[in-house]
This record gives C-alpha cells, sequence and structure tokens, in this order.
C-alpha cells in the first residue's frame, strides 16, 4: 500500500493508492467531520465502481449520487452550476462532503463544485484513471473551460484527500494506460530525467502492468510534482515545467474535438516542444530523440489533420499561459526544455517565446513523421 503526504507550500493532503485502498480510506472518513457526501461520478464508469464507492460512503452518511458524462465538451461552468443545484436541492450543507470519482474532467468539475459551494467544502478524490491518480490529482488547481481554451476559469483549492483503488485501474483500457503514461514521460524529460534508465526497463507498448508497476509510477510521479512544487505550489514559476507540451497539446485536444486524449495531445505538444528546441538550440539531436524513444516505448501516436492543424491556432493564441510576459505580436509563449531536466529562462521569465512560423512548422514536421511511422509499421 502506498501511503504518502503530499505537500505545495502550505497545503498538505493524505494520499493512498493500492489493491484494497478503499477499505483503507474507511478510517479517513471516520475522521471526516461530515455526515453527507455527494458523489459526483463518471457515468461511463463500470457499474461495479459505483456500486463499492457508494456502499463505502453510505457507512458513514448520507449520500446523493450525481452521474453525468464528463468529457471536454461538458467541462464547463454549467455542469458545474447543474450539479451545485442537485446537490442544494437534495439538501447539501457544510457538512457535506464532494467526492469525484472518474477521470481528470470529473475531478475538476467536482473540484469547482467544492470550492464554490458554501465558499468551501471538503473534497476527496477517487480517481479512476492513470491520468487523473498521477496527475490531476496531484495538484492544487481546480478548472474548466470557456469557448475559447482549456481551463480558463478556475482557482486553487486543496483536496482533503485522494483515494486510489488499483483495482478500478484494472479495467482501463490500453489507450487509457498509454495516456497516463504521457504525464510519466513528461516527468521524466523535464524534471528527472537521471531516472530514465530505470523506466527505459519498465515501459512497454503493449501496456500491461501489474498494480506494483502502476503504484511504482504513480509514486514517480508524486516524486517529480513535489519536487517542483514544494516551494512553487501554485505552478507559476519552477512548477511551470509540469506545462511541458501542453501549449500545442491543448490546442489539439481541443481542435480534435475528443479523438484523443489529454495524454496523447500533450505527447504530440511534447513531440512538437522538443521539435522547436532543437532548432533553437536548447536541445540537442540526441535528447529530441529520446522524447520520440519513449513515448514510441510507451506506444503513443496520434494522426493529425490539416483541418485540425488550422483550428489549432484560435487555441493556442488564447493558451493558460498568456501573461507571464508581455505579449509580443507573432510570437507564442512555450514552456521548451534547455537539456534535459531544465527549464529554458528567456528574459529572466521561464516562458520562451517562438515564432508563430516556427510553431507550424513543428507542427507539420511531427505529424508527418508520425504518419511516416504509422505508414511503415512502427506504430499501431
Amino acid at each position: 500500500m502506498l501511503e504518502r503526504t503530499i505537500r505545495f507550500g502550505p497545503h498538505k493532503y493524505a494520499f493512498v493508492c493500492g489493491d484494497g485502498a478503499l477499505d483503507q480510506f474507511n478510517h479517513t472518513l471516520s475522521d471526516l467531520q461530515v455526515d453527507r457526501y455527494v458523489l459526483i461520478a463518471d457515468k461511463g464508469l463500470p457499474p461495479f465502481i459505483i456500486a463499492r464507492t457508494l456502499h463505502t460512503l453510505e457507512e458513514h452518511g448520507l449520500v446523493q449520487l450525481i452521474e453525468a458524462s464528463f468529457g471536454e465538451a461538458n467541462k464547463h461552468l454549467q455542469t458545474v452550476q447543474h450539479i451545485c443545484e442537485q446537490a442544494i436541492g437534495w439538501g447539501a450543507d457544510r457538512r457535506t462532503a464532494i467526492v469525484a470519482l472518474g477521470g481528470g474532467v470529473a475531478g475538476n468539475v467536482a473540484g469547482m463544485v467544492a470550492a464554490l459551494l458554501f465558499r468551501g467544502l471538503p473534497l476527496i478524490h477517487m480517481p479512476t484513471t492513470l491520468m487523473a491518480a498521477s496527475d490531476s490529482v496531484l495538484s492544487l488547481k481546480q478548472a474548466v473551460n470557456l469557448e475559447h481554451g482549456k481551463n480558463l476559469v478556475g482557482t486553487y483549492y486543496t483536496p482533503h484527500t485522494v483515494c486510489v483503488e488499483l483495482t478500478f485501474l484494472r479495467t482501463l483500457p490500453l489507450r487509457e494506460i498509454r495516456s497516463g503514461l504521457c504525464e510519466l514521460v513528461k516527468n521524466l524529460l523535464a524534471i528527472k530525467p537521471e531516472r530514465i534508465p530505470e523506466f527505459h526497463t519498465l515501459l512497454r507498448p503493449l501496456g500491461h502492468y501489474t498494480d506494483q508497476e502502476l503504484s511504482r509510477c504513480i509514486e514517480f510521479c508524486i516524486d517529480a510534482k513535489m519536487q517542483v512544487m514544494l516551494e512553487d505550489p501554485y505552478e507559476r514559476n519552477e512548477g511551470l515545467v509540469l506545462e511541458y507540451g501542453h501549449t500545442i497539446g491543448h490546442a489539439l485536444e481541443l481542435a480534435c474535438e475528443g479523438r484523443y486524449s489529454h495524454g496523447e495531445c500533450v505527447g504530440f505538444g511534447m513531440r512538437c516542444a522538443a521539435y522547436i528546441a532543437e532548432q533553437l538550440n536548447l536541445l540537442s539531436a540526441h535528447e529530441v530523440k529520446q522524447h520520440e524513444e519513449l513515448l514510441h516505448q510507451i506506444g503513443v501516436n496520434v494522426h493529425v489533420t490539416e483541418e485540425q492543424i488550422a483550428r489549432m491556432e484560435s487555441y493556442w493564441q488564447k493558451d493558460n499561459k498568456r501573461g507571464y510576459r508581455r505579449s509580443i505580436p507573432g510570437q507564442v509563449g512555450f514552456v521548451l526544455l534547455h537539456g534535459l531536466g531544465n527549464m529554458n529562462r528567456e528574459e529572466g521569465s521561464n516562458i520562451t517565446y517562438v515564432s508563430q512560423s516556427l510553431v507550424q512548422e513543428a507542427i507539420h514536421a511531427v505529424a508527418f513523421h508520425q504518419e511516416s511511422m504509422r505508414a511503415h509499421g512502427h506504430v499501431d
């Protein structure tokens, strides 16, 4: 059983992960001063996951189950408002905890609900995807989308507890495992490259991992995030490295309208960022190759169309990292690496400006390379 205390600046919360974590979580619920629970669950979850979670919560108080289809298309304020109205109509009060059961979108929506109802209710995360367990719940950020882009409306809010029941992750399809591992690859490249050889022996394209191996991946992501967020809980300085690959990744995620997952899009975004960094003499050809090798090793590949590329531009122009530096017409702000494990700094900022022409060049180059790999049977 993996048990950690997550610390980001003055904020801390409990994290438990393992086979039987939900049973151990019972003790935490006994100590929580609440007697009602609003369980916000992804409608697409296997019924046994919802039933088992309901049973655990019902031993400690009244439970309202609110199910919704959680995807980027309904990750918005209207969803938050609708759930808040349902919770209040049911009888939620200040002795109510908000429980998020599902992936990253469910966690973000539930996080917004918890932060806003009565100006703050206890938030419990029960992630059911590897992406959520190793990335989104390891943060104080709660946010939803606007038509203009991802995560443009949100706040910082500390969860009370995170409980990762590994038996729930066994139901995940291969693509979901690969998606979650994209964040692990990001952490290897951008934060802890010294551990790349260790994970080279673990990662494999077929995506079959034991509970112990998944727990090891999650613990690595905890270590990486705590390294950069311990003194930067709001991810504005050293923690900005966690946005590596996200400028283009977020744009593709919205442009592809759900065809590809967050992790797959970030993987594409990291490939593009590495291409740009090589053109700017920030990364060597070998370091760019390490990006490709790790992403190939976990089996991630996306097919980006010209139509999607055309749509991406409007999204990266409204990326949520705008404003860290004074804007310059024709330039796009990126988190780039200057050697693996080191963020590039430009004029005292962790944001590097890149010409739009180079951004377009990178996207087309990476998209062409991916199609070439697919045509030659090197990817699924």
